[in-house]
Parts: structure tokens; sequence; C-alpha cells
């Protein structure tokens, strides 16, 4: 059976960080190209792996499933506080990049809380964003095996108590989009059990085994 090669105190330790002594991600890279039904079911298997290490369970909070050729600017998904972004890359022929964006590091570093630093730098604009420039870093993978990319997305307020878990924003680039192609992504959010609303058990049913696109 196709999987990939799941190392769950690695993947906690460096995603769900608590501190700036970890990465905030991690890229999931298959040995060969897996199918769209394969990668949405590893999507999935990465919740309970994570789970088994934070000591508490993770519900998936919104799913989706796109064709998007289009550049973003650096944001954090909408979702609760304490949030992990997952996203399935399928093989694809159409060239892009991936960059995540550590504001808790730059506002460590400026000596004021993440949100108060983004209140004065949007990342949204292209002053902003040039702040986050020596906080950036691009995640990488072979276009033609698609890939697996878990993302802490929390944001927390700036009077939070210690030992909560520090996200990051990312923003995708086109290099050169193609109609004749599809570059689909499959996004997963997940959120500690009771943290926000969970999705039903058929709509994650529907999000593995669907073929079209939302």
């Amino acid at each position: 059976m196709q999987s990939f090669d799941l190392d769950p105190g690695r993947l906690f330790r460096a995603v769900w960080r608590t501190t700036l002594d970890e990465p905030g991600w991690v890229v999931l890279i298959p040995p060969v190209p897996f199918d769209s039904l394969v990668i949405r079911r590893e999507m999935l298997r990465v919740l309970p792996a994570l789970g088994d290490e934070a000591g508490y369970s993770f519900a998936v909070e919104r799913l989706g499933r796109f064709d998007q050729q289009v550049t973003t600017k650096f944001h954090r998904d909408g979702a609760p506080h304490a949030s992990l972004l997952i996203l399935g890359y399928e093989p694809t022929t159409v060239r892009s990049r991936l960059f995540v964006a550590d504001a808790y590091r730059a506002a460590e570093r400026a000596g004021v809380g993440v949100n108060a630093f983004l209140s004065a730098n949007n990342p949204m604009l292209p002053a902003g964003e040039r702040v986050l420039e020596p906080f950036v870093t691009e995640v990488r993978w072979p276009h033609e095996l698609g890939a697996i990319v878990v993302v802490n997305n929390s944001l927390f307020t700036d009077v939070a108590p210690p030992g909560h878990p520090l996200g990051l924003l990312h923003k995708g680039e086109i290099e050169t989009p193609d109609p004749t192609a599809r570059r689909v992504i499959n996004s997963l959010g997940a959120t500690p059990d009771g943290a926000g609303r969970a999705v039903s058990d058929e709509e994650v049913r529907r999000f593995v085994e669907q073929e079209g696109l939302d």
C-alpha cells in the first residue's frame, strides 16, 4: 500500500511548535507520484500521528479541493487560534513556489507581539512583505511527485500565556500559469478537538472520495 513515511515525533516537534527552536512546517515527499485519492487519504493520516504525540486529538475543521493558478500574498487561513493546515499538492506540470513567513520570529526581533507586528507591517502590502523577507523560507519539492505540506497555522493574541503553538504565514507564487494543465491543491484545516467547529464524518468521506473540485 502506498503511504508517506511518517515520523510522528519529528512531525509534532517541527510543526506544533511552542518555541522558535523549530520551523513550524514539514514537507512530506512521496517516493513515487501518488494519485489524488492516496494523497487525500494520507493527509488525514497526519492527524492521529500528531494527536498521539500531543496527547489530544485533532478535529477536521475545514476541507477544500481546488485548481489554483493565481499568486497569493502572505496570509493565515481563517481558523481558530490553534490551527493546523495540511496542503496536499497533486503532481503537476505547472511551475509554482510555496513560501512560509515566520511572523512570530520577526515580532520577537522587533520586540513586539505578533499581532502588533502584523498590524504595523501588513504582509498583504509590499512594504510589509519586505519587512518579513529575512524570515521567509521556500518550501521545495519535485512538482512531478507532489507533496503534503503540514503548516502550523496558529495565531494567538499578544497577551496569550506562553506554551501555545506558534504559527506561520504562507503564500504561493505561480511562475507560469498553464490554462491547459491543472494545479490541484487539497486543503485540510484542523484544530485541537473542541477548539472549533468540526466537519461531519460524511464531509470527510466526501472529501476523500470526490473526483471533482470545489
